[in-house]
C-alpha cells in the first residue's frame, strides 16, 4: 500500500466517521425543528399568543442543519452541476479536468473558512434578540463545516490524483470534441 493510499485511506474513514456524526445531528435537529415549528404554529393560531423564541430558534436550527449536511452532500455528489462540459472529456483529460475543478473548490472552501471565522469573531460580540447566547456561538457551524467540506475536496482530490497516476495507458485518450 503506497503513502497516497494510506492518506486516502485514513481520510476516507474519518470523513465516513463525520458524515454519520453530521448525519445525526441534521436528523434530529430537522425533527426538533418541525417540533418548535408545530409549537409556535398552535401557539400563534389557537392561542393567538406567539412564543416570542421560536421563530429565531428554528432559524438557528435551520442554519446548523444546512451546514451540517452540506458537506455530505459534497461528498457524495448532491450539488447542482453542470455536465456538459464534463461530457467532452474523455481519458486524462476528464481527469485533470475534475482536477482543477476540485482545486478552485478548494480556494473557495479556504476562502469561505477565513471569511466565516471573523463572521464568528464579531458574532460575539451581539446577542440573539429572543434568548441568551452570543450569535457567534450560532455561526460557529460555518467554520467547522468548511473544515469538513476542505477534507472532503482533499479525499475527491486525492481520488483524482490516485487515477491519474493508475490510469490505464492502453487506453487512448481523446482530445475534447468540438
Amino acid at each position: 500500500m503506497t503513502f497516497l493510499d494510506l492518506i486516502q485511506k485514513y481520510l476516507s474513514l474519518f470523513n465516513n466517521f463525520v458524515q454519520k456524526i453530521a448525519s445525526f445531528i441534521a436528523g434530529t435537529l430537522i425533527g426538533v425543528m418541525t417540533l418548535v415549528i408545530l409549537y409556535m404554529v398552535y401557539f400563534r393560531y389557537v392561542l393567538n399568543d406567539t412564543p416570542y423564541w421560536s421563530e429565531e430558534v428554528a432559524r438557528c436550527m435551520m442554519l446548523w442543519m444546512t451546514f451540517c449536511v452540506l458537506p455530505i452532500s459534497y461528498r457524495i455528489g448532491g450539488n447542482v452541476s453542470i455536465n456538459i462540459l464534463l461530457n467532452k472529456f474523455k481519458g486524462r483529460f476528464l481527469i485533470l479536468f475534475e482536477m482543477i475543478i476540485h482545486i478552485l473548490i478548494l480556494l473557495f472552501i479556504i476562502n469561505f473558512f477565513y471569511q466565516s471565522l471573523s463572521f464568528v469573531q464579531s458574532g460575539m460580540g451581539a446577542r440573539a434578540y429572543s434568548f441568551d447566547l452570543q450569535i457567534g456561538y450560532i455561526y460557529l457551524i460555518l467554520p467547522i463545516s468548511f473544515t469538513c467540506m476542505f477534507l472532503v475536496s482533499m479525499e475527491h482530490l486525492l481520488t483524482r490524483i490516485k487515477r491519474l497516476i493508475v490510469y490505464d495507458s492502453s487506453v487512448k485518450d481523446l482530445i475534447p470534441s468540438v
